[in-house]
């Protein structure tokens, strides 16, 4: 909850990041971080993929799929 609190306070207009990755990137990223978690850590992938770590963050929680149709 502190958490969320304090993510409305630095993104008030909402999480737009300036640099986005495609899908492909997003599936490459997963996957080198359930390969070996210690090594590609969230801060080391953020600086691999030029992206900020609160944006690997949500890619690694993030469960959506776009549909076959998509």
């Amino acid at each position: 909850r502190l958490h969320r609190e304090r993510m409305k306070s630095s993104f008030p207009e909402g999480w737009s990041p300036p640099h986005k990755l495609s899908r492909q990137a997003m599936d490459g990223l997963r996957v080198l971080h359930m390969h070996d978690p210690e090594t590609f850590s969230t801060p080391m992938l953020a600086e691999r993929f030029r992206i900020s770590s609160e944006a690997v963050r949500r890619i690694l929680r993030s469960k959506w799929e776009p549909s076959p149709e998509q």
